[in-house]
C-alpha cells in the first residue's frame, strides 16, 4: 500500500471559498442536492478522485462538495479566450490537448499530488449518453502509482438529466454525489487495466447505491 502524501496542498483562495458556498445553497434549492460518502476524502495530502461523467455540472459539483480545492482537466479550446483561461485557472483547471498524448498536463497533474493537492479525474474520457458509467482509462492509477497517492472513486447521479448533451443550458433536477472509499495503486502486481476494471464496478455500486436510497 502507498504513504499518502500528508502535505496541505494549496488554500482555497477567497473567490473559491465563496463559490463553493455559493454552489452549494443553490443545488440544495434547485437539485435537492445530496451528498453521500465524503468522509472518505483525505482531508490533506494529495489524493486524485475519479469520478463518473455525465454532464458539464459534474466538475462543478465535486469541487464545491469535496471541501477541498480541485485541479481539474480542462480541453486546450476553453482557454483561448484569456479573460475566460484566467477565471477557470482560478479555480484549478488544467489544460489538455485531447488530440494527443499530453504527457505536459499528466506532469503538472503529478506534481500538484505531489504537491499534497487533489486532482479531479474524469476516467471514462467523456460524457455518457445514456447514464451508465463506461469502460475506465487505466492512465488514472499510472498517475496515481507515480505520485503515491490514492485514488478515490465518486459517482454522480442526475446531472444527466439537468444537462444532457442535446440542451444548451441546464435545468433543475433532483443531483446527488458519493465518495467511495480510496483505492491504492502502490506496488500492485495487477496491471492497472486490472485496477481500472476493478474500479469501475466500484463507481457503479456508488452509483448504485444513490439509486436505492434517492
Amino acid at each position: 500500500m502507498a504513504v499518502q502524501n500528508r502535505k496541505k496542498g494549496r488554500r482555497k483562495p477567497l473567490f473559491y471559498a465563496l463559490s463553493q458556498f455559493v454552489a452549494w445553497f443553490l443545488f440544495i434549492l434547485l437539485a435537492r442536492f445530496r451528498r453521500f460518502g465524503a468522509r472518505n476524502i483525505p482531508k490533506r495530502g494529495g489524493c486524485i478522485i475519479a469520478c463518473s461523467h455525465q454532464s458539464y455540472l459534474d466538475p462543478v459539483i465535486i469541487g464545491f462538495s469535496c471541501g477541498r480545492a480541485v485541479n481539474y482537466l480542462a480541453r486546450s479550446t476553453l482557454f483561448r479566450n484569456p479573460l475566460f483561461a484566467a477565471i477557470i485557472r482560478g479555480y484549478g483547471a488544467i489544460e489538455l490537448d485531447r488530440d494527443e498524448a499530453d504527457t505536459k498536463a499528466m506532469r503538472y497533474c503529478i506534481k500538484r499530488l505531489e504537491l499534497g493537492e487533489i486532482v479531479l479525474l474524469f476516467p471514462e474520457g467523456t460524457r455518457t449518453s445514456t447514464g451508465e458509467i463506461g469502460p475506465l482509462k487505466p492512465g488514472v492509477f499510472l498517475m496515481s502509482a507515480r505520485a503515491g497517492v490514492p485514488v478515490v472513486p465518486a459517482a454522480i447521479e442526475g446531472s444527466l438529466k439537468s444537462w444532457p448533451r442535446n440542451r444548451m443550458f441546464p435545468l433543475p433536477a433532483p443531483v446527488q454525489v458519493a465518495y467511495g472509499k480510496p483505492v491504492y495503486a502502490g506496488r500492485s502486481a495487477r496491471s492497472y487495466r486490472e485496477m481500472a476494471r476493478e474500479l469501475r464496478v466500484r463507481m457503479q455500486e456508488l452509483q448504485s447505491k444513490i439509486k436505492r436510497v434517492c
